[in-house]
Order: structure tokens, then sequence, then C-alpha cells
């Protein structure tokens, strides 16, 4: 019973770490991703800032937007691990309860939902702090 019951620990991490996976493997794979489709990574941006003629404004508008982000995300990161571990101690008894589990899941999904929607709100805000040119020239960029 305890080897289940730490193969079922490990099967639930390593769901987990496939999800966070996923979503960085749909930042490379742009095309992939419908959404990624029409949003641009800071990554991108600042990469291609010259190309895209980025003004000085524009350029401290989005380290503002990647800083206030990044801030958020560390608090998320911490508070999703603190659920991680939790789930991780009510699979380690000898008698799982399954509704715990369940409730546990749900605030560790509820975590990443947390974490999903400052992405969004992240990405949103930098495609909307550039022009429609910008815009054009960014995404003939995502297609090479």
């Amino acid at each position: 019973m305890k080897s289940f019951l730490k193969n079922y620990r490990y099967l639930i991490l390593l769901i987990l770490c496939t999800i966070n996976m996923c979503y960085a493997f749909a930042q490379e794979n742009a095309g992939k991703d419908p959404l990624q489709a029409y949003l641009f990574p800071p990554e991108l941006v600042m990469q291609h800032q010259n190309d895209i003629q980025l003004t000085k404004a524009q350029k401290d508008t989005i380290l503002n937007i990647v800083e206030d982000a990044q801030k958020k995300f560390s608090r998320l990161q911490w508070d999703l691990q603190a659920e991680v571990g939790s789930m991780q101690k009510l699979l380690a008894e000898s008698t799982v309860s399954e509704t715990k589990v369940l409730e546990q899941l749900d605030k560790v999904l509820d975590q990443e939902r947390h974490i999903k929607r400052v992405q969004i709100i992240l990405m949103v805000r930098v495609k909307n702090a550039l022009t429609d040119t910008q815009k054009a020239k960014l995404n003939s960029f995502k297609e090479k």
C-alpha cells in the first residue's frame, strides 16, 4: 500500500510538472497555441526592440508591466508550492481521504489558474503597449 501511495504522489507531481511543461512548450511553439498567435512574449519584444523601433516610453511601460508580473509570479509560485506540499502530506498518509485530496487538488489547480491569469494579463498589456506597425513586425519575426 505504501508503494502505491508513493507512486500516486509521484503521479500527481508528474501531472503538475507536465502541466507546467506544456505551458512552457506552448510558449516556445507560438504557432501551435491558438492564443499565442495573438500575443507577444516580452522576451520577443525586447529581442527585437530596435527592429520595431520601440520608444523609450514603450520600453519603460513594458519593463514596468514585466516587473509587476514577476512580483506576482514569485508570490504565486510560493503559494503553489505550499499547496503542492499539502497535497504531498495528504497522499503520504497511510489511508488517503479522497475527499481531502480532491479538495487540495482544487487548491493546487486554483493556484495554477491564478498564475495563468497573470501570464495572460502580462501578455495583453505588452500587446496593448505596441503600435499596429510594431505588432505586424513582431508577427513576421514569429513566423521565422
